[in-house]
């Protein structure tokens, strides 16, 4: 199953949707945080928290950037 931001970049869902997917979460977290479940890197998620109206920036950033998956190196370079 694709995450919200892939989803949001293929146009199978929209920016409202946010909510049944924390919703979603909710019900069954499993080994995922929240941003991991969205599809966010910690920095994306921590800017739509503090400032809701960033997601479609964050949806915008990844649709032109190519890519849909947040980065699998939570040490950053050299970790």
């Amino acid at each position: 199953m694709s995450n919200f931001i892939e989803q949001c970049v293929s146009r199978q869902a929209s920016l409202e949707d946010i909510d049944n997917f924390i919703d979603q979460w909710h019900e069954n977290p499993g080994n995922q945080s929240l941003h991991e479940f969205l599809g966010m890197t910690r920095d994306e998620y921590a800017n739509w928290v503090a400032d809701s109206s960033a997601l479609p920036a964050i949806v915008k950033a990844r649709k032109y950037s190519g890519n849909s998956a947040p980065s699998a190196s939570p040490g950053g370079p050299g970790a």
